[in-house]
């Protein structure tokens, strides 16, 4: 198996977050997001508290000690905020 790059596993993990925050904005609040306005919108609330790119390189040998993240459905979805009254 060709070595993961961490850069690219944090993007795709990021780009599937935001596809999901999209869906969700439109479900809960019927506003519809086109992926740059949902991309702009999930990096400003989450973007801080998403693991750093080091966190995604399972190749070193520190992987295990540092809490190497694959990029799982499971490990990475943030915690949705709801939205203030102010930011709608």
């Amino acid at each position: 198996m060709p070595p993961i790059d961490p850069f690219a596993a944090r993007m795709l993990a990021q780009i599937a977050l935001i596809e999901r925050y999209r869906v969700d904005v439109l479900r809960r609040e019927g506003r519809r997001l086109d992926a740059d306005g949902a991309a702009l919108e999930w990096i400003s609330r989450h973007a801080e508290q998403f693991p750093s790119p080091e966190q995604f390189d399972c190749e070193s040998p520190s992987a295990t000690a540092r809490g190497c993240l694959r990029p799982t459905r499971r490990r990475l979805q943030p915690r949705l905020r709801p939205l203030s009254p102010a930011a709608g």
